[in-house]
């Protein structure tokens, strides 16, 4: 079996899908939806799984009071047991948002500035990439950095300190702030400065100022096996007859013919780039918790959110770890995540008061649900 997975899929690519296809385009009621029209989506949701096509669990909120809170389809179907909401998935590139708040922190801490130069906080790289690259190219793609050395097929090892033994060696793609391009290297490095500035491990780091101010207790860093972990949703990957796993979105939302396997045996991880687990409920109470400047105070809170640099889609832009779009005038905020498996969104609406989170465990399941909601809330 082989599985190419350069990237945890990021805003860049998804964005871009979830603008277009025949639902985006087909509007929706005019105005705010219903919540007849919310049930509606849950019986739609529930379609999907009874014909095989959607598996995971949904969070539906408006003014911070959740309307819909379900799960679809199984987490385990050797097992036979259905997806909840309280079943942990992987979240992917949606983490990266955990690391931007964690840099803002220290930002607000006065302990460093998004100009700084990372080689004032970590060492080993050449004096070409230390003294010209800065926190804000890395939070913003625009480094010139690429991927994690040796993650190609296997994501297990977490230990940031080990991986950056192999980013340090790597030359940039390109000159600092000339262009983006989605980079996992970049949240690694990230990483390596909130250990060296917070002076405690990332994840210690994060479990202190973010996991517990937002109660996200059911979120997890580290290493893990879908297998080992109770009440963890099991990827379904998709996978032709040659072996090669084929789940990766193209721009068309095509679903190519294949057989999905259960890759709940393998083993992965999460570093500061994506891949830790968690609940529609934890990622639900993240958004609230910044929103309400519980992580963060308003200025700062503004500054991670608001976008930087161009994104694929002409109406997207990246902020800090954070895509920030607008869709038929509307202001969709938040990150998503793709693994062999396992796909993700976390939408915040600012101006409509609505949060969407989608937790899939199924290659293609989260796509056409995603512009679906995003039709409902946005009229379009």
């Amino acid at each position: 079996m082989n599985i190419d997975r350069r990237t945890f899929a990021g805003g860049v690519l998804l964005t871009a899908l979830a603008a277009g296809g025949p639902l985006a385009r087909a509007a929706a009621a005019v105005g705010d939806p219903t919540q007849g029209d919310w049930r509606a989506f849950d019986d739609y949701l529930k379609g999907l799984a009874t014909a095989g096509s959607f598996s995971g669990a949904v969070l539906v909120a408006k003014n911070g009071r959740p309307i819909l809170r379900s799960a679809y389809g199984m987490a385990d179907k050797s097992k036979n047991e259905a997806n909840s909401p309280e079943t942990l998935f992987c979240i992917g590139s949606m983490g990266k948002m955990i690391t931007s708040v964690a840099v803002a922190h220290l930002v607000q801490r006065g302990r460093l500035a998004f100009q700084d130069t990372i080689g004032k906080y970590v060492r080993g790289f050449p004096s070409e990439i230390a003294d010209r690259v800065t926190v804000h190219h890395l939070l913003t793609h625009t480094s010139g950095m690429g991927e994690v050395p040796g993650q190609e097929d296997d994501h297990s090892q977490v230990d940031i300190d080990v991986l950056m033994k192999g980013i340090v060696k790597q030359p940039l793609d390109f000159e600092p702030g000339t262009r983006m391009q989605y980079s996992n290297a970049g949240f690694i490095v990230l990483g390596a400065i909130v250990q060296h500035v917070g002076k405690q491990k990332y994840t210690h780091y994060v479990r202190e100022h973010i996991l517990a101010p937002a109660r996200m207790h059911h979120t997890f860093f580290g290493s893990w096996t879908p297998d080992k972990v109770p009440h963890m949703a099991h990827p379904y990957a998709l996978f032709d007859a040659d072996g090669q796993w084929i789940g990766m979105p193209t721009p068309n939302g095509a679903v190519p013919e294949g057989e999905l396997r259960d890759l709940g045996d393998r083993p992965d991880g999460a570093t500061p780039a994506g891949g830790a687990l968690s609940t529609v409920g934890d990622m639900f109470r993240f958004a609230q918790a910044l929103l309400g400047h519980r992580l963060l105070n308003a200025r700062l809170t503004q500054t991670i959110m608001e976008g930087k640099v161009q994104g694929q889609n002409p109406d997207a832009m990246y902020a800090y770890g954070f895509s920030d779009e607008k869709r038929n005038g509307t202001r969709i905020v938040g990150h998503n995540g793709g693994i062999a498996g396992y796909w993700s969104e976390l939408d915040m609406y600012p101006t409509k008061g609505y949060t969407i989170v989608f937790l899939t465990n199924q290659d293609f399941a989260l796509f056409e649900p995603l512009r679906k909601s995003r039709s409902l809330v946005t009229g379009g």
